[in-house]
């Protein structure tokens, strides 16, 4: 029995020996590459350039209507925070409410078609998140929320060119790894110099498009 019990005994001490040895060859290196603590991201924004062709449709218009195209330009410093630039070239019409409120009250409204706006802007992503698209079924859909905030120029059709500041908020979908869909809402915010004098007018815009993303996939050091 002494000498069953000195054997394990000596394989325990020669056990507890070596797992200081095995425990030095596990470089710091070896620990980032294979242990994951925080599940990784999928899609990854930060240095990457958005390229976004949008479609832009007012929505706060009684004596006239608008649609727009543009196009916008964000660099995404981190995954939260975004510089960046955009343009929208408007057409516009009257619509027949005001000829009816003319009609009928003899009143006939200055009215000025937008033209075309350009600017700068910044966007902060506050809230990240996923779902099940179609159920459990379908795909993980990634997505973020996000505020913008910008100024530029507004140019209304016989007008002049109008400071203008704007703010917002917009929701993204991740397609694919360098393909987004983009939902956005801005108020667009400037002074306009009719005959009678001015006013401030909030020109209230929705815009759909898709971003496009430069590089097209972000690489991690350590992929899973």
């Amino acid at each position: 029995m002494k000498t069953w019990g000195s054997g394990i005994l000596g394989v325990v001490l020669l056990g507890l020996m070596a797992m200081p040895a095995v425990a030095q060859e596990a470089t710091v290196e070896d620990s980032e590459k294979y242990i994951r603590v925080v599940q990784q991201k999928p899609f990854i924004k930060a240095l990457r350039l958005e390229v976004e062709p949008t479609f832009n449709l007012p929505l706060n218009e009684n004596f006239t209507r608008h649609v727009g195209a543009g196009v916008q330009l964000r660099f995404h410093i981190t995954d939260e925070w975004a510089i960046g630039a955009d343009y929208v070239k408007y057409w516009g019409w009257q619509t027949g409410l005001g000829d009816e409120v003319g009609e009928a009250f003899q009143v006939y409204p200055e009215k000025r078609l937008m033209d075309f706006y350009v600017g700068g802007h910044l966007t902060y992503a506050p809230v990240q998140g996923k779902f099940l698209w179609f159920g459990t079924l379908g795909p993980v859909v990634y997505w973020d929320l996000y505020l913008v905030a910008g100024g530029g120029a507004a140019k209304t059709l016989f007008g002049d060119y109008h400071g203008s500041g704007n703010i917002g908020i917009g929701v993204r979908f991740m397609l694919t790894q360098w393909l987004t869909l983009n939902f956005e809402i801005r108020d667009y915010m400037y002074q306009e110099n009719y005959a009678h004098g001015g006013k401030f007018v909030n020109n209230v815009v929705s815009t759909t498009g898709f971003g496009l993303f430069v590089p097209f996939k972000h690489k991690y050091v350590f992929e899973k």
